[in-house]
């Protein structure tokens, strides 16, 4: 009876934390992991290993997709606070240097999102056969979009977001195999021969949109 007591305690409280309106949870700042990406309306969708420091603000992508008919392959260093990015190509040494006016778009809840709803991502049938997470909306006025993104309840992780850009259309990130922290941050430095005379800078135009120079 004492037991019962105390199980039937123990499930009140837990289920009064989960009653509890959703907090605006803080996002590990290194992160690693896959993307499926989308955008816009389709016309390009690839696959991304990626690389992402929040503190430093840099982002690693390789990439590979389709862009209509065309395949894409893309190995791209984005170094915000710099702002330059490098196409890094192994197979033959070589880089492509190029400005980078793009504002840095940490992966985390605005301040400002609103809360819209907290589901169960599979089932609640049986212990570890669903995933709790939050969905958040809001807009960007900085970059003129409209965007949903949904994280984890517990550890804050980015599952989907959806961004949709004023003359652009929808982005789509689905994020999967997510890791915390950084196991090698050299991702995060050019190789040497991008400082040598196998660098090929772009002077013409600029990437402007954060969404866009990830690809």
């Amino acid at each position: 009876m004492q037991a019962a007591l105390v199980l039937t305690i123990v499930l009140s409280v837990l289920l009064g934390a989960l009653a509890q309106k959703p907090h605006h949870c803080k996002s590990p700042p290194y992160l690693q992991g896959k993307l499926y990406v989308n955008f816009p309306e389709g016309k390009t969708v690839v696959y991304e290993q990626f690389y992402y420091d929040a503190l430093e603000e840099r982002i690693r992508v390789v990439a590979a997709g389709k862009e209509g008919e065309h395949d894409v392959f893309m190995d791209r260093l984005l170094l915000f606070r710099e702002k330059v990015y490098f196409d890094i190509s192994y197979h033959n040494k070589s880089c492509v240097k190029g400005s980078l006016d793009a504002a840095f778009i940490p992966i985390a809840i605005p301040f400002d999102a609103q809360h819209r709803a907290q589901v169960v991502l599979g089932s609640l049938s049986a212990p570890g056969q669903g995933l709790l997470v939050n969905n958040w909306v809001g807009s960007n006025a900085e970059i003129k979009a409209n965007y949903s993104m949904t994280f984890t309840e517990f550890g804050c992780i980015p599952v989907v977001t959806i961004y949709k850009i004023d003359g652009q259309g929808h982005f789509l990130s689905s994020f999967f195999d997510i890791v915390t922290g950084m196991e090698d941050p050299s991702v995060f430095i050019p190789p040497d021969f991008c400082f040598s005379k196998n660098l090929v800078e772009q002077k013409e135009g600029k990437a402007t949109n954060f969404f866009t120079a990830l690809l």
